[in-house]
């Protein structure tokens, strides 16, 4: 038989025999990770400022979010948080949480229980008083409930639960003064569907601090929650096995879980990557040639092992200069290092190399090497090198020309990073991601990117990067390095940025915004206007940028298409937008007043957990306006508000418990949540404030204190401060009387749109010398006052226009002189017609304001 025909027979059946050896053995878990978002809220309070630090906690976290950053966590974290701080880590999470997979929250440090609900304590509680609770702390539910709400699983770790430590024994839960629960550990929590919830011990009991660095609790954690393959309930039984036993069963770890599906925090990747057959030639007679065996890996970079299960019959195979034998286990990259002895081996003789490639996993995938000795095999593996040469010089210079700034919008989904394609001459080679970003998620496809996963040339070009929302200005570098060669690595910097849309007109305390947005009056529509429709053109799916549009033209006076506009946004799941649908129905706006309606609308707000919707909806159920009145629901609601950082529902609540509206008068509690307004700058709790002090209500008069409120409450555009503060000065109260400091503040209180201020402008005027320069600005200012005259807010008895219609018709015509000249011809045309000269100078009074831009949104 000729011998190349021999040859090809035995290489067939050779290969036959590969694909039995290949078909044997090969066992792998059939689990891969969810491409779907995974967010976390870890937070860990140790050095609290009154209340006893903790050792731990601040530690704990810190590995905690390494540990949940290697499954694929994109992890908000907060270490040592006071009550401000608190709220505005909670609120970027809440930001993160939209359509998210899975949604984990991990608290340590200490807890308290009120009246069955557990509450997270910042490192600047006292909880000193009964009314400490509400303003002091945050209640778990309202992070849970919204979690619930925007991802498929939730999972709750609580490792807060230390004896309490507080001096007060009841406080106050909306309508009731509850006692602290039994003093040990935190409530229990039931668990609905698709969640689960983890405590450090059982309900009710004390968890320890631990000797170590670490808690006993979160040290077991992160060890069992880095185990790959491993599924949540089998952590937490492997967990509290490990913390019985480190505490001697003084404490013993509990858990509630309705999950419905499993859940690994390292799930199984593929099984490592084989060239199921490859095929090699060696030259004859030659004691050591490098076989050029094609590496296997894995995408998740694991460390892989090789095991020898068959060696070639003839001739001899080493690894670093020694003989291997039949079922050696050698590291993956050794693979690639075996060289052959074909001394005395004859020419045209093939030899089977068969290996299994193990991973941690348990998962093994087996592959076959076919060696041909060969009289030209010489000449082929030079060209291999050279080839692998050339694509070793082409993958380097590939990695010198990517991009080394890449601008990644914030809140729009994953952006493409837009890197080139890998040359053809390269494409068999694989990259490491030698550094990745800590906060963001990065993709390939819609495989999430983990530190030290291996990318195929193909990824490269599909990665994208999910910026995390609060991270704009902040670079973050992705590093890429040839899996399997000695070459230089790349850095590509993605820097996060804001959409202009989201610069200029996004809203306060927006749980789908991405940042801290602008009050209604500091939209500049001109700026707005064409940033939001670029940004619908760029992101149609994105119903933020059609919200913030409706808001930009509500601030460009074109209420009827910006009513259009909230709606579109709304039926689009803009939460927000309800909220500002229904305020247009409160006011009128482009429809008919209907609070009915808003009360119908806002609701759905509020269920979705929105801070202004709560407080809306909140006040109209307190007042019954639109809505049969339920006070205590009301109450709970803007409670609610006030937890997520909302000023408005702190100063309604502060003015409720002040005066006792609907429930017993309380001022000490309505001064609380004044001062926690004014913790955040709040120009209305700084007034409301300057007011106690003012009267001395519930605390001993301080007038200088109430001058500094008043006056920093003014200066930041609070639209009644000027009037109380021009009174001051007008009577010398607190400050030496100063008539035309008195005159400046109460303009501007009139000018802001305040009722009191315009008429006491008036009545200075009036009280002077009675010339007639006098009486026209008392005749405007009284206009002034009727036209912006509101309902409930401001003076049903309208003294203003009673006043005006006692003053001269020759200071009434001046005044209208004077109205007039700020109008062009064809405003002037577009004020109704007037039966008598009071009612055209009110029209005209109103006429003008509008036009001067006012504060409208301050009321």
């Amino acid at each position: 038989m000729p011998k190349f025909h021999y040859v090809q027979r035995l290489c067939a059946y050779l290969l036959t025999v590969a694909a039995i050896l290949l078909s044997i053995g090969t066992a792998h878990a059939a689990i891969t990770e969810e491409s779907g978002r995974r967010v976390a809220l870890v937070i860990g309070n140790s050095v609290y400022k009154t209340l006893p630090s903790l050792p731990n906690p601040a530690n704990d976290v810190e590995e905690v979010a390494n540990t949940l950053r290697a499954a694929g966590f994109d992890v908000t974290i907060g270490v040592n948080v006071d009550r401000i701080g608190l709220e505005d880590t909670v609120r970027r999470f809440l930001r993160s949480t939209s359509n998210a997979e899975a949604g984990l929250i991990y608290y340590s440090g200490h807890g308290i229980q009120v009246g069955g609900q557990n509450f997270i304590v910042p490192v600047d509680a006292t909880l000193e008083t009964p009314y400490d609770v509400e303003t002091q702390t945050m209640p778990l539910d309202l992070i849970l409930n919204h979690l619930k709400q925007n991802s498929r699983v939730q999972l709750i770790f609580l490792d807060a639960c230390r004896n309490n430590p507080f001096n007060a024994q009841k406080f106050w839960m909306a309508e009731k003064l509850e006692p602290v629960g039994a003093t040990r550990g935190l409530a229990r929590i039931d668990s609905d569907l698709g969640s689960l919830i983890a405590f450090s011990t059982e309900p009710g009991q004390v968890a320890l601090d631990g000797t170590g660095a670490l808690s006993p609790y979160s040290e077991s954690f992160i060890k069992r929650a880095s185990e790959p393959n491993k599924e949540i309930r089998q952590v937490l039984t492997d967990v509290r096995r490990d913390v019985i036993a480190m505490t001697d069963g003084k404490q013993v770890p509990w858990e509630n879980s309705s999950l419905m599906d499993s859940f690994y925090f390292i799930p199984a990747p593929p099984p490592p990557s084989v060239e199921p057959m490859q095929q090699v030639s060696v030259p004859e007679g030659a004691a050591t040639t490098k076989l050029p065996i094609a590496p296997p890996h894995d995408e998740t970079g694991s460390a892989l092992v090789v095991t020898l299960n068959q060696l070639p019959k003839t001739g001899k195979l080493s690894f670093d200069g020694k003989p291997v034998e039949q079922g050696a286990k050698i590291p993956a990259a050794a693979l690639t290092a075996l060289t052959y002895d074909s001394s005395g081996v004859a020419a045209g003789t093939v030899g089977l190399i068969g290996y299994t490639v193990s991973d941690p996993y348990g998962q093994a995938t087996q592959g076959v090497v076919a060696i041909t000795v060969a009289a030209d095999a010489g000449a082929k593996l030079a060209q291999l090198e050279q080839e692998k040469q050339v694509r070793l010089a082409d993958a380097d210079a590939y990695l010198k020309t990517l991009p080394r700034d890449v601008s990644t919008t914030i809140g729009v989904g994953p952006v493409e990073a837009s890197l080139p394609v890998v040359p053809a001459s390269a494409a068999e080679m694989t990259f490491k991601v030698a550094a990745l970003p800590d906060k963001g998620t990065l993709r390939a496809g819609d495989r999430v990117i983990g530190l030290g996963h291996v990318l195929e040339a193909a990824d490269i070009p599909a990665l994208s990067y999910e910026p995390q929302i609060g991270t704009e200005n902040q670079p973050f570098a992705l590093t890429l390095q040839a899996a399997n060669d000695d070459l230089p690595p790349a850095t590509v910097t993605f820097k996060p940025v804001l959409d202009a849309c989201d610069t200029s007109a996004a809203a306060p305390l927006d749980l789908q915004g991405v940042t801290a947005g602008k009050l209604p009056n500091e939209i500049d529509p001109d700026e707005a206007l064409p940033a939001c429709k670029e940004a619908i053109k760029a992101y149609p799916e994105v119903a933020r940028f059609v919200y913030q549009l409706g808001r930009a033209q509500l601030a460009n006076r074109d209420t009827k298409t910006a009513f259009a506009t909230i709606k579109k946004a709304m039926d689009a799941g803009h939460v927000r937008a309800i909220e500002q649908l229904a305020s247009l129905y409160i006011v009128g706006a482009s429809v008919p007043a209907n609070p009915a309606k808003a009360s119908e609308i806002v609701q759905a707000g509020a269920k979705k957990n929105d801070p202004y919707a709560l407080y809306a909806y909140g006040k109209s159920l307190f007042y019954g306006r639109g809505i049969k009145a339920n006070t205590q629901l009301g109450l709970r609601l803007m409670l609610q508000s006030a937890d997520l950082g909302h000023t408005f529902a702190m100063n309604e609540l502060g003015y409720i418990f002040l005066n006792g509206v609907n429930v017993p008068a309380d001022p000490e509690r309505g001064i609380r949540f004044y001062e926690a307004g004014l913790e955040r700058n709040d120009i209305y709790s700084m007034n409301n404030l300057a007011l106690v002090y003012r009267f001395g209500k519930a605390v001993p008069q301080d007038l200088g204190k109430a001058l500094e409120l008043f006056t920093k409450a003014a200066e930041g555009g609070q639209p009644y401060a000027p009037t109380n503060l021009g009174r001051m000065y007008r009577d010398g109260i607190g400050v030496a009387a100063d008539k035309s400091a008195a005159i400046k503040w109460l303009e501007t209180g009139a000018e802001r749109g305040d009722y009191w201020g315009a008429l006491d402008r008036a009545r200075l005027a009036k009280d002077e010398v009675a010339d007639p320069e006098s009486m026209a600005i008392a005749a405007r200012y009284l206009a002034l006052a009727t036209a912006v005259n509101m309902p409930r807010t401001g003076d049903p008895k309208n003294q203003a226009l009673a006043e005006l219609k006692t003053l001269p018709n020759a200071a009434k015509k001046k005044a209208e002189a004077s109205f007039v000249a700020e109008l062009s011809a064809q405003e002037q045309k577009a004020i109704p017609k007037s039966k008598s000269l009071d009612d055209r100078l009110v029209k005209l009074a109103k006429a003008t304001w509008v036009k001067r831009n006012p504060r409208y949104d301050l009321f």
